[in-house]
């Protein structure tokens, strides 16, 4: 039996032409999800319904190239240009031009010089890159953009456990807008740093950040996603993307470097200032950054470009618990019952209220960790629903249910045992009378 192996893109192209058979894609779908013309997808269709997957494989896989190198000519080269060689200390072009002239080997420069690499008789030069960086202008309306990050630090210089500063700071005023310590980097904390600023602030037009997968999701798209025009995201990034904030992910430190050179600051005078008042907690910690945040803005920040602010109002009776939390959807099942880690969770519904069975409904949790459910905008009261213990077999009681009392129960239980030995474990009967009787 042969052995096919794929690479990612072949592979790609056969799920691709497997769910154009089972009539899940069209032509069209298909040819736009590899890039191809409808032409060529049905001619990839037909060759993979001849041959299958051996037909995506290239006819050339696995052959000899022609003008491949022989063993002992590769050797030869390696011992002449190598360290020990006559030709150790020559350039690239001028060993290719001795080993012609010499050695009657003819061999490309580029040719040449990747094989002494791969051989390691040369080491790759390194060339440091240069980086040329412009500046960037302020912008000019304070709430048109923020830079947050998270900083880890001794922040307490050994007087408690290590914590994470999270900030944000505005770009068009330098105005710290948040501050608060936490145990770590966290998608909570995150949260909790945009529930703080829109429910104070406003909410801002853009927000400038790492590539922290917290921020931006690392996955690739989906098949299924790439024809619904939709981009995988991560939970803070839906939270961005839900209050209309544009996610502005930096390449580079340098590129958010207001909110860096922010934590050079704070790691000196914040982190002297907290020494001098003993600060020695984190809840201690967090108390003493307000009036610290106060002081540098009255001497630091600086008058914005525009009056006017950017911010936008939240909006009043806005819902935190659905705005500010991650989201996860669940199908209901036909009991009007939800699976949330395990446990199941009874949807409350009226008798007029419209049935949810089957539908997909969102899972909030909440930064303080309450559930919430959703279908659509429209919060669903719901409760805890408490399953009955599995039976294990051979625990059930014969005698239970049937309204004995508990000391005529004991007094049988030593006869029921006994009967329960001599047949062979068989449930014990309680005659009829006897039930009466009691």
């Amino acid at each position: 039996m042969r052995t096919i192996t794929l690479n990612p893109k072949q592979q790609r192209r056969a799920d691709v032409l497997s769910r154009l058979e089972a009539g899940n894609l069209t032509d069209a779908e298909a040819a736009c999800v590899l890039n191809v013309s409808v032409r060529h997808i049905r001619r990839l269709r037909n060759i993979y319904k001849e041959t299958s997957l051996e037909g995506l494989v290239h006819g050339n896989s696995g052959r000899t190239p022609a003008n491949q190198l022989e063993a002992t000519v590769r050797e030869q080269i390696v011992d002449l240009c190598g360290p020990d060689g006559p030709y150790h200390d020559f350039n690239v072009c001028h060993a290719r031009d001795m080993l012609k002239e010499n050695h009657a080997i003819a061999i490309g420069r580029s040719t040449l010089d990747r094989l002494l690499k791969e051989t390691g008789a040369r080491t790759p030069r390194r060339k440091k890159k240069v980086v040329r960086r412009s500046r960037r202008e302020r912008l000019l309306a304070e709430g048109q953009m923020l830079q947050i990050d998270g900083s880890p630090h001794d922040w307490l210089e050994g007087r408690g456990k290590s914590m994470c500063l999270m900030g944000a700071i505005d770009d068009a005023t330098g105005k710290i807008l948040y501050l608060r310590f936490h145990e770590t980097e966290s998608q909570a904390a995150y949260l909790l740093l945009l529930r703080s600023i829109c429910t104070e602030h406003g909410v801002p037009m853009s927000i400038y950040h790492d590539k922290h997968t917290i921020l931006r999701s690392p996955k690739e798209q989906t098949i299924e996603e790439e024809l619904a025009n939709e981009k995988p995201m991560s939970q803070v990034q839906r939270v961005m993307d839900s209050l209309g904030v544009e996610s502005i992910a930096a390449h580079s430190p340098q590129a958010k470097g207001r909110v860096e050179r922010l934590w050079r600051t704070l790691q000196d005078r914040l982190l002297k200032e907290m020494r001098l008042a003993g600060v020695t907690t984190m809840e201690a910690a967090n108390a003493f950054l307000p009036g610290f945040m106060e002081r540098h803005n009255e001497q630091r920040a600086v008058q914005p470009a525009d009056t006017n602010p950017a911010w936008i109002p939240l909006g009043e009776g806005a819902d935190l618990d659905r705005l500010f939390s991650t989201r996860e959807l669940r199908t209901v099942s036909p009991d009007h019952t939800v699976s949330v880690s395990g446990k199941r969770w009874l949807l409350l519904r009226g008798k007029a209220d419209t049935s949810l069975v089957g539908r997909k409904i969102a899972v909030h949790v909440t930064i303080e960790g309450s559930l919430c459910f959703y279908d659509g905008k429209e919060r669903i009261e719901a409760r805890p629903f408490a399953e009955p213990a599995p039976t294990k077999p051979g625990q059930h009681d014969a005698l239970a249910g049937l309204g004995i009392p508990k000391n005529l129960l004991d007094a049988l239980k030593p006869q029921k045992d006994a009967f329960t030995r001599f047949r062979g474990h068989k449930p014990a009967t309680i005659p009829t009378e006897m039930t009466a009787n009691a």
